[in-house]
């Protein structure tokens, strides 16, 4: 029996998204003359924002883009080459003197682009503030990615930023300046659900916390099995913990661990997740665009733990005994 047949014009409400906006700002908590946007992801919000700010303002032919942070805006570039822009790309391990840098930025530039914490590691670099504050007094628009602080910190969007924030891998909302002015290209035309993405907004916000006592105390205890990947000295968000076992698959030990703890493997992987490449099957995800690249072997055995598991008095003892099992398991004897 064929379904039932319904008529509709096949058009969308641009009013639609404009309402929605309006809400995620009163939701969020965003005071006057900031605005929200709502986009479809992350790469999304990015593409519309600096696609945007090109088409609107087309007689500014440079911009910057600080690499080796994020993928999100990796397949921009090509198009600004394209277009003959003046592209001012600077890796973040060598952006030592951020006022240098700014002040040898052409006068037309448009935009900088960059990402203010990693989204693997949730490493916070320390000159996100500085750039912003310095591309503002230059009335430069400066475009800054946030993966996760967002969730924990709020920080001052100054009048020419905008904050592009990931809530889930399909929605992002942009917190705009006082002087962002460029209008959307087509994602007023796109289809809009007010209360699923309000919703949305609200399990992705539930639950989020850090706990830099509990993930410091669990990193150090860990030590005499793994490496931490982080020294004392940088900045991060404090919702996770981040080891690399040796000669390990990350994929197979956490596998265990959800075994030893009772937790299928869809539970599991929403409070562990890994670099291997297994899990993800696939080989370039990581090691294009992150700086320093990471080895094939910190790749392989990189963890990282959310607060939900970390909060288990089980899981220490169970990543432990996992990694007898699997280190026994790969050894042969003869």
């Amino acid at each position: 029996m064929l379904a039932s047949l319904y008529m509709y014009i096949d058009v969308a409400r641009p009013e639609t998204w404009d309402e929605l906006n309006d809400s995620l700002k009163m939701q969020i908590g965003l005071p006057d003359p900031l605005r929200a946007r709502a986009f479809k992801g992350l790469a999304h919000a990015v593409f519309e924002i600096t696609q945007g700010s090109a088409q609107f303002m087309a007689h500014k032919k440079a911009i910057g883009c600080i690499k080796g942070q994020t993928p999100t805006f990796e397949n921009l570039l090509p198009y600004y080459y394209k277009e003959t822009y003046e592209v001012n790309l600077i890796s973040h391990l060598q952006l030592q003197d951020v006022k240098g840098w700014v002040d040898g930025l052409k006068k037309d530039t448009n935009f900088v682009v960059f990402a203010e914490d990693h989204p693997v590691t949730g490493e916070i670099y320390p000159f996100v503030e500085e750039l912003d504050k310095l591309l503002n007094e230059k009335r430069i628009y400066s475009f800054r990615i946030s993966h996760a602080r967002h969730f924990y910190e709020n920080v001052e969007v100054r009048p020419y930023s905008v904050r592009l924030c990931s809530y889930t891998g399909n929605l992002a909302i942009a917190v705009l300046g006082e002087r962002f002015r460029c209008p959307p290209m087509f994602v007023q035309n796109m289809d809009w659900n007010h209360a699923e993405v309000l919703q949305e907004v609200v399990v992705a916000r539930e639950g989020r916390v850090v706990n830099p006592s509990l993930v410091g105390a669990f990193e150090a205890s860990m030590l005499d099995i793994c490496k931490g990947y982080f020294d004392s000295e940088k900045l991060r968000v404090f919702d996770r913990a981040v080891l690399v076992f040796k000669d390990t698959s990350a994929e197979a030990l956490a596998e265990k661990v959800f075994a030893k703890l009772g937790l299928s493997s869809e539970e599991g992987w929403t409070m562990v997740d890994s670099t291997n490449m297994c899990k993800w099957s696939g080989v370039k995800m990581f090691n294009q665009w992150w700086e320093p690249k990471p080895s094939n072997e910190t790749l392989r055995g990189l963890l990282v733990a959310g607060i939900e598991i970390l909060e288990n008095p089980q899981f220490a003892k169970a990543i432990r005994e996992s990694l007898k099992e699997l280190l026994e398991e790969q050894t042969w004897s003869v």
